[in-house]
């Protein structure tokens, strides 16, 4: 039954342009949907562990996707009744991303401030932080090159060229620029603008002022502390709480991608794919390699990270799988709070391995090879520098990979071509879950390796298959 054959139940304005609802395929789809949303239910009310209710929302998303597809009889392009579906499934989706979106910026401050404060006083912070610092960056340096690696292997861009032409584009950025874009001049255009590096920089300025001023005036920093430690709970509770509708939005978005996108999209890009997955599992595999040289058994590391894993995995959010990376780390992992808490969230906002690391370099090869770029020695080293620093400051929200993509064309002078890679992001989700799995597993690798050089990790608790991390489990 092809999508448009089937003539409308309803007319009218209110039924086509308000409520969306003319078809009688389009009831069926919202009945089909709360169904998927009454078995979540079922299984969040038997105390059915995050993970398993992640995973069968994944499945339950693939089938409706794919089974509405299938009655439509898997159309080119998406008309009629499955665009009115997928508008009704993109309110659960599109809602969850909306509110992950909603507290990507008091959860940064109030953690960045946080952990500031926690170190008052303590010597070992400024170490904690390059250290840490170090790793994200360095294991976003090795994505970048496994992403050039993959993308030249698998050909990306090549069967596509649309231009016959070597002239780069001239719209560079160079790297004092970059740098100081990164630099805020007004605090409120950074928070409004989304200017992630630029809210870490306030944030830490702010909780090194208060900690200077605590000798001086410490009943008013006091109460200050006692705020801020009060707004950290407040929003990590939001957060746990809007995470664990989580499942219902997966569903949702698995589904919407499939029913607008169809088989054909995913065809026709299948090797980029490929290639996302492929450039995973390797760098889970250069992530296991760290946390060995540095005395911690990757069995046991895998073993603890796996369901924060599927939860980054599902969720296509490394701020939302943030208070889980957290308590794993802390939990399960015997990492302390305030590394966990400082790594973590600069994990959830700088050098993350998927979204700013192998991704935007498989993107600019493609783009490069579609419209005859020389790719050369002197072209991979100025992408390097390029990804690496544009990893800097990028939320970790759904979507996030768009900037970064934006970012690394605009500077490496292809800015102009950004439109070619539509074909991508018509898929983006499905290769999201890829990269943002990579990313959680960087930052968890950069706490544990600044942990043990800093030789205060305690190993009784990672050598415990038992240790739970509370917080998550207790809240999801």
């Amino acid at each position: 039954m092809e999508a448009s054959s089937s003539s409308a139940m309803f007319h009218g304005v209110f039924f086509e342009k308000f409520i969306s609802i003319t078809y009688y395929q389009t009831l069926i789809g919202l009945a089909a949907i709360l169904v998927s949303f009454f078995i979540l239910k079922w299984l969040q009310d038997r105390k059915t562990s995050f993970s398993i209710r992640m995973l069968v929302a994944l499945i339950i998303g693939a089938a409706l996707g794919l089974g509405i597809q299938a009655v439509a009889g898997f159309p080119v392009k998406a008309t009629g009744w499955m665009n009115e579906i997928s508008i009704w499934y993109g309110l659960p989706g599109r809602a969850f991303v909306a509110f992950i979106r909603m507290l990507v910026i008091p959860l940064i401050f109030v953690s960045i401030v946080k952990v500031v404060l926690d170190f008052s006083g303590q010597e070992n912070l400024p170490k904690i932080a390059t250290r840490g610092i170090f790793w994200l960056l360095f294991t976003t340096g090795i994505a970048c090159v496994i992403g050039i690696v993959l993308a030249n292997a698998f050909g990306l861009g090549l069967e596509t060229a649309v231009v016959t032409s070597s002239e780069q584009g001239k719209a560079y950025t160079n790297l004092v620029e970059t740098i100081l874009r990164l630099i805020p001049s007004n605090i409120i255009s950074a928070m409004s603008g989304e200017n992630i590096v630029g809210l870490v920089i306030f944030s830490a300025l702010i909780g090194a002022g208060a900690n200077r001023m605590e000798k001086k005036n410490p009943e008013v920093i006091a109460v200050f502390k006692s705020l801020i430690g009060a707004l950290y709970k407040i929003v990590m509770s939001v957060a746990m709480t809007i995470i664990k509708y989580m499942p219902y939005a997966v569903v949702a978005l698995l589904a919407r991608t499939i029913v607008l996108n169809g088989i054909p999209a995913i065809i026709e890009v299948s090797s980029f794919v490929v290639a996302i997955y492929v450039a995973t599992i390797l760098m889970l595999l250069v992530h296991v390699v760290i946390v060995a040289m540095h005395g911690v058994s990757p069995v046991m590391f895998v073993r603890k990270a796996l369901s924060t894993w599927l939860m980054a995995f599902t969720s296509r959010s490394s701020v939302g799988t943030l208070p889980v990376t957290i308590s794993t780390l802390t939990g399960r992992m015997g990492v302390n709070d305030g590394t966990a808490n400082l790594v973590g969230s600069l994990g959830s906002t700088m050098g993350m391995n998927g979204c700013a690391g192998f991704f935007p370099a498989m993107v600019a090869i493609m783009v490069a090879h579609m419209v005859g770029i020389e790719v050369n020695l002197q072209f991979y080293i100025m992408l390097v520098i390029v990804v690496v620093i544009g990893s800097i400051g990028i939320a970790g929200i759904p979507g996030t990979a768009t900037v970064a993509a934006t970012i690394v064309l605009s500077g490496m002078g292809m800015g102009e071509h950004f439109p070619l890679i539509g074909m991508v992001l018509a898929i983006d989700p499905i290769i999201d879950m890829a990269r943002t799995l990579a990313n959680v597993s960087g930052t968890m690798v950069a706490a544990v390796a600044t942990e043990r050089e800093m030789g205060s990790m305690d190993m009784a608790v990672f050598n415990d298959a038992d240790a739970i991390a509370e917080h998550a489990e207790a809240t999801l």
